[in-house]
């Protein structure tokens, strides 16, 4: 390196000449308003750096405040989504209070209209686990007056009757299930028959003539004559109507949601016909 810049050290030393020389006239000579022609080439020098620094710097300015903005953005959607999933459970909590209550009152409801009808309250606690079983669980049992054969009821109709009884505790079988039966008629026509469930939703009224006029959406009450179910009391309404060659085949919707128990009343009285009337009113009296 030494060795070069001894060989040309007099083309350096001219070369660096020359150069003052330049910057010497740049600094006397003056253009347009009477600016002088070395400021002019320093800042055609300066101006493309500091246009490029300046676009440099914006730039990581406007990211660093996308980036800002974007992190308190989803910072405050996640605890906005956080409170949306507090208000959502409260609402469903609020809502199942709303039907307990609904539930609670068509009970109280039933228990007022008929009150020389002795029933005593339980709560469904379990199910059959069986597939083809419709039976439920209820907290009364032979420690509360509860017996085998007793009616159970809902505040919007029948639900099944008692078939085994512990000291605690009571298994009901369903209107739904199989071995179940009771003694029906149309509330519109009065005309008899025997409802039996198929194991699922739905009921049969059995042994209604073909020649009786049944529609769908026609109202099925308990007839008495079976000596267990409370006469006039509701069961369902009529789903689908078949022709048959003696009898028809017709299935019955049960108005008590049986697959959604919760509350229930037991028939605390020994089998025998009795009438579901309601409370004489005050006018009546």
């Amino acid at each position: 390196m030494r060795a070069f810049i001894q060989r040309h050290r007099h083309l350096a030393l001219l070369l660096l000449i020359l150069f003052v020389q330049l910057l010497s006239l740049a600094y006397q000579i003056k253009r347009d308003n009477d600016i002088r022609l070395i400021r002019l080439w320093a800042v055609a020098l300066v101006t493309p750096v500091e246009k490029s620094l300046h676009f440099v710097v914006d730039s990581a300015t406007v990211l660093w405040e996308g980036y800002i903005g974007l992190y308190r953005t989803e910072r405050e959607n996640h605890q906005l989504r956080g409170e949306l999933e507090q208000v959502r459970l409260r609402l469903h909590e609020l809502e199942a209070r709303v039907a307990e209550a609904d539930r609670l009152t068509a009970l109280l409801e039933l228990k007022q209209n008929h009150p020389q009808t002795p029933l005593l309250a339980a709560e469904v606690f379990g199910a059959s686990p069986a597939p083809t079983g419709r039976t439920v669980f209820v907290n009364r049992g032979r420690n509360h007056g509860v017996k085998r054969n007793m009616a159970v009821l809902a505040a919007q109709g029948i639900v099944g009757k008692v078939i085994h009884v512990f000291p605690n505790s009571a298994q009901v079988l369903l209107i739904t299930d199989r071995e179940s039966g009771v003694g029906a008629m149309l509330a519109e026509t009065h005309v008899q028959g025997v409802l039996k469930g198929t194991g699922h939703d739905l009921c049969r009224l059995e042994y209604v003539s073909s020649e009786e006029a049944i529609a769908v959406g026609m109202r099925v009450l308990t007839s008495g004559q079976d000596l267990l179910y409370p006469k006039g009391f509701p069961i369902g309404t009529i789903a689908s109507v078949e022709a048959g060659d003696y009898f028809q085949k017709i299935l019955v919707k049960p108005v008590a949601r049986l697959n959604r128990l919760e509350h229930v009343f037991i028939l605390a009285r020994a089998p025998g016909i009795l009438s579901f009337t309601r409370a004489p009113s005050a006018a009546q009296d």
